[in-house]
């Protein structure tokens, strides 16, 4: 269908000069969802689109052959509808290509300009330009001869050729890529065809156009083409084309898209697969073993899986000259086995354990493989390469799982040396966890521990059986050896998954507590301390002799460290312990109070509270430590916890819920309090505070079902807290902001603090962290329900900005509108991603509802003042994306219905009517 010239909103001169014999096609306008009809379906729709094609070429040969310009000029049309453009065959005078190429542009254009020129990915993803390209690929395979019979056909394959050459390389990459396919199906045609050798010139021509040229495109989208093209080439005729082509496979291995390195390296394995015996393919490999280094250190997951595979092949075809640098690659290949990608790492390992240990008929070999791969951990690394490591050969290497094996290995006298053992033990811990308790290997339980370390809801009873009869022994006696921290914490962990119920001399319980003890008085690192606290607790929940063992060892350790403290306490300035001492007792008292209860007896929060600062009168010979107030927190969490079960127990015991209050609100009042003395040098310790009342408030909530009210004081030190931190905040990748940011974001959705405290964080809005930390939080509150509270919210804090940077207060002096602009811009996005319609909708009209009375505020003593209030306007302004039509309709009534509004129009006033015109360019959307 042709549309007119004046619907196009061009002035006359430029409408009289468009084409005529050309028009765009409606089915791309925005303003009309006809559908245009397709060349395509003139053919039953239930047959194949093999048959549709072919029967579509014998309409389209008939017709050519009673009428070669006829036919030409329908093909042509084929092409352009492509595009959305039509012809108008009446129009259509002669065939002179640069004349239509000059048509074709213009009406490109116009199109662009209007928002409707196809892109690539629109081609791409085109029924219609699928069976355009496959319908001229087989006139070229099946009739090129039509063209080629005498100069007059000639003459219209240059026509149609050189349209697509000129559309090949103009500006817009849509039209560029679809005319740069159609070039490679005519050639691809002609290859197939019996012609070839009879039009070798003009093959040439259009290859040098179509295919070497445009292998430089700029756009990926395009080279891409190229490439999927040669491909088919070398299925067509692998030695011509290989012989002539093979460094295009090279160079697209180098390509910047890994899109086209993905094609690449798929080619190159079909290649080498395939085609190994091409002279060619041997300077293919060479150039190959070049760039597959940084193909294997490529960002890219399936870049990397597919540079591997290739390597995987390079092997059987490399020259002996060349193996040394085919060991190079080799190592940077192996290492991917401790990939964090465990897809990656899984795929390496796959090949590397067939390889180099399964290939070994004996199993003790097998393990002295495996041993000699982990020695090549640097030992700065081995915590998380080996959970990496263990991670990826799993399912590959059965001899992890052959406890029997591991027990021969280590019963024999040196069969293996301390750090092959260690690194076993290491191995080991990971697979034994995997096997009992269903988790496999991670990062952070690698380097922290992990409360789901030792949970054993998926128990694995028969495995667990099997790595007690074999293993326990050789555990507990190697628990004599332990002298490196890395090699005592895999112990300690293995000793955890130990059947206690198997062992049949109870006496080995016995000493495995005795260790315990050792440890905790020998070292003060608190992961492994936290690893031997778990299994305290463990053996607690087994009524009988163990469970009295557990108690006795708390109770040993809890008082041997209260001592230090009781010292620090209450001796005299010269006996008081170093603040190393200090410092490590707090560390042992915070890891058994994190799994264990301390007795009441040793008077646990008494002591404590002198190394918390406003808890109790401290002296300055005493530590100041994170771990002192964690530890305080573990011992009245337990403290807390209690308060339902005493209540449950219908046990009057007021007196002790009472004190539990007491300390509560004191406990609470002291972290506060270290929050609003925030200080770049105590930030770990303000953390540490933070987190804790984040705690305390949870736990509140969680027994009494109602949340703990914070006074004013405590609302301002924690907004004092929260600003000092986002103010020092280092970039997007600042960890330690994100984790408090996070926290906090997480006790306003959870109604714990005053949803006003969000307006700290539309402060900072403008860095990614904040808005991306802040999105989940806007669609919890963009509901029906809490909408009014949260656009409260958001026109306080516009409202409240804007006027200090009016104001030019001192802490605004370097903020202008502009600033309050971008911020508002950014609030309007995080609402606009929200998923509930109706409230999105309500705080949509809200904001600017409010906004409007507050900007009109000052026109009852001023009408005509641009100062200061009208200004707020270019704020809605910014905020428009939030409005549905029916929503900016009513809201521009709404504020045309206020006397002033008129006046201020009159005297054109800019911010209002700028205003007005965004509503209106909302509403026309929905007119549209």
């Amino acid at each position: 269908m042709d549309i007119e010239h004046e619907e196009l909103n061009h002035s006359s001169n430029e409408s009289s000069s468009l084409p005529s014999d050309l028009s765009w096609s409606t089915s791309s306008s925005n303003t009309n969802y006809q559908m245009k009809k397709s060349f395509f379906n003139v053919i039953d729709t239930n047959i194949s689109i093999d048959t549709e094609i072919n029967a579509i070429i014998n309409i389209w040969v008939n017709v050519f052959e009673k009428n070669p310009k006829t036919g030409t000029l329908q093909l042509f049309t084929i092409v352009m509808n492509c595009l959305d453009i039509d012809v108008c065959e009446s129009s259509f005078t002669n065939f002179n290509s640069i004349i239509m190429f000059r048509k074709i542009t213009k009406w490109l254009k116009i199109m662009e300009e209007a928002g409707s020129l196809l892109s690539p990915e629109t081609i791409k993803k085109s029924s219609d330009v699928q069976k355009t390209l496959q319908f001229v690929y087989s006139i070229f395979h099946c009739h090129s001869n039509l063209f080629f019979s005498n100069e007059t056909h000639k003459s219209y394959f240059i026509f149609l050729t050189d349209i697509l050459i000129k559309l090949s390389q103009c500006d817009f990459i849509g039209p560029r890529l679809l005319a740069t396919e159609l070039g490679l199906k005519i050639l691809t045609g002609l290859i197939k065809s019996s012609y070839l050798k009879i039009v070798l010139n003009d093959f040439n021509l259009l290859l040098n156009e179509f295919f070497v040229k445009r292998w430089k495109d700029t756009s990926f989208i395009v080279r891409e083409a190229v490439l999927l093209e040669l491909k088919l080439w070398i299925q067509i005729d692998s030695i011509y084309f290989l012989n002539d082509f093979w460094k295009y496979i090279y160079w697209a291995l180098g390509d910047r898209s890994t899109s086209i390195q993905i094609i690449a390296l798929k080619l190159s394995k079909t290649i080498l697969d395939m085609h190994s015996y091409v002279t060619t393919v041997k300077l293919l490999v060479k150039k190959i073993i070049n760039v597959l280094p940084n193909l294997l250190l490529s960002k890219n997951n399936e870049v990397v899986i597919l540079a591997f595979s290739l390597y995987s092949t390079l092997s059987s075809v490399v020259e002996d000259d060349e193996e040394q640098y085919l060991s190079t690659i080799e190592s940077i290949a192996f290492e991917l086995i401790f990939s964090e990608n465990s897809s990656i790492a899984r795929f390496t390992a796959k090949y590397f354990m067939d390889a180099m240990v399964n290939s070994q008929t004996d199993k003790f070999e097998q393990l002295k493989v495996v041993l000699l791969i982990l020695r090549g951990i640097p030992s700065e690394m081995t915590t998380v390469a080996i959970s990496f490591f263990t991670n990826a050969i799993y399912d590959f290497c059965p001899l992890l799982t052959d406890f029997k094996l591991i027990s021969q290995v280590l019963s024999l006298e040196n069969s293996i040396e301390d750090r092959d053992k260690h690194n076993l033990m290491h191995v080991l811990m990971y697979v034994v966890k995997w096997l009992v308790t269903g988790i496999e290997p991670e990062h952070k339980i690698a380097i922290m521990g992990d409360q789901n370390d030792i949970v054993q809801s998926h128990t694995n009873k028969f495995k667990k059986k099997e790595f007690t009869s074999y293993l326990s022994m050789h555990l507990i006696n190697e628990l004599k050896n332990c002298k490196e921290p890395t090699y005592a914490f895999s112990i300690w962990t293995l000793i955890q998954f130990i059947d206690f119920k198997l062992l049949q001399d109870k006496m080995i319980l016995s000493e495995i507590f005795l260790h315990a003890s050792l440890f905790y008085n020998a070292w003060s690192i608190p992961t492994l301390l936290e690893i031997i606290s778990k299994f305290i607790n463990i053996i607690s929940d087994i009524d009988g002799f163990e469970q009295n063992l557990s108690l006795k060892c708390i109770k040993d350790i809890a008082e041997i460290n209260f001592n230090i403290l009781r010292t620090g306490v209450e001796a005299s300035p010269g006996d008081i312990p170093s603040l190393l001492s200090q410092k490590n007792a707090l560390i042992k008292i915070w890891t058994l109070a994190k799994y264990n209860s301390i007795p009441d007896d040793i008077e646990p929060l008494k002591y404590l509270s002198y190394y918390i600062p406003d808890l109790n009168n401290t002296h300055n010979d005493l530590i100041i430590s994170n771990f002192a107030l964690m530890a305080y927190m573990e011992i009245l969490r337990n403290k807390l916890l209690k308060v339902p079960i005493v209540q449950n127990m219908n046990l009057n015991n007021q007196v002790f819920e009472n004190n539990v209050e007491d300390t509560f609100a004191t406990f609470i009042g002291s972290m506060f309090n270290i929050l609003s003395k925030y200080d770049i040098q105590l930030i770990s310790i303000c953390e540490t505070a933070f987190l804790i009342i984040n705690e305390l408030l949870q736990i509140k909530f969680s027994i009494y079902q109602k949340k703990y009210e914070l006074d004013d004081n405590q609302n301002m030190m924690l907004t004092h807290f929260v600003l000092c931190v986002c103010k020092n905040c280092e970039g997007n990748n600042d960890l330690n902001t994100l984790k408090i940011v996070k926290v906090y974001i997480q006790l306003i959705q959870e109604g714990l603090i005053n949803m006003n405290h969000l307006i700290n964080l539309l402060q900072f809005v403008k860095m990614e962290l904040f808005e991306h930390a802040l999105r989940p939080l806007f669609n919890f509150f963009c509901k029906k329900e809490t909408g009014n509270e949260l656009s409260n919210v958001i026109n306080l804090y516009l409202v409240y900005t804007f006027e200090n940077i009016i104001l030019q207060k001192p802490d605004f002096k370097n903020s202008t509108i502009k600033d309050v602009i971008n911020v508002a811009v950014i609030i309007s996005r995080l609402l606009c991603q929200c998923t509930d319609q109706s409230g999105k909708r309500l705080i949509a009209t809200n904001i600017h509802r409010r906004g409007i009375q507050y900007a009109m505020s000052d026109t009852l003593n001023n009408p005509y003042s641009d100062y200061p209030f009208k200004q707020f306007f270019w704020i809605l302004t910014s905020m428009y994306q939030i409005l549905i039509p029916y929503d900016a309709q009513r809201l521009a009534d709404h504020l045309l219905d206020k006397p002033t509004t008129q006046k201020l129009i009159n005297s054109e006033n800019e911010h209002i009517l700028n205003y007005l015109y965004k509503l209106q360019e909302v509403y026309n959307t929905d007119e549209n």
